[in-house]
């Protein structure tokens, strides 16, 4: 190969590299950490029996890179130590796509372990803590969390119908319970 030759190969393979790396670029994150967002994660039990439960977290770039396969989840502790599980995204490598790494959903149930529906809401029951996990879903096996990202509890003590409750970041010692 002559040298002209060679520079225009030199030329056109930087090129590509610089396109490649700036397309890598342009669907980076807006969000310094994987977290729950705690100010669009609320629950409200109806007067009517029923529940609406709606969740958010804020996801970096790395971890849709990292866990491309991993499936998203909250974990929902009940005071009576029931938990329920909602599907926040099937597959994280998915999160930067249209949601722009925000992810957000509610639901009037949640799911059990094996992935069946539950409203296991009551004034005596409700959820105190809540966890946002990396993990999978298996049908035969039903929901296997593997990574804990991170946890929010409520501070309320008591909750009444038709009211809306959102989660605080956990206190160390409330964390761990």
């Amino acid at each position: 190969m002559n040298r002209p030759m060679r520079a225009r190969f030199v030329f056109c393979l930087f090129f590509a590299f610089a396109v490649s790396g700036i397309c890598q670029l342009r669907n980076l994150s807006n969000y310094g950490q994987d977290c729950i967002n705690t100010d669009k994660t609320y629950f409200v039990l109806r007067d009517t029996g029923s529940a609406e439960f709606g969740w958010a977290s804020e996801w970096t770039h790395i971890s849709a890179n990292n866990f491309p396969d991993k499936m998203a989840m909250v974990i929902w502790h009940f005071k009576n130590g029931l938990k329920a599980y909602s599907r926040v995204i099937e597959v994280l490598g998915d999160a930067g796509g249209s949601t722009g790494y925000f992810l957000t959903g509610k639901s009037a149930d949640l799911q059990d372990v094996n992935g069946k529906s539950i409203q296991p809401m009551t004034l005596d029951n409700y959820p105190v803590k809540i966890e946002l996990c990396l993990g999978d879903f298996v049908e035969s096996t039903g929901f296997s969390p593997d990574t804990l990202i991170d946890t929010a509890c409520l501070e309320t003590k008591k909750i009444e119908y038709n009211a809306t409750y959102h989660f605080t970041q956990c206190s160390p010692a409330s964390a761990k319970d």
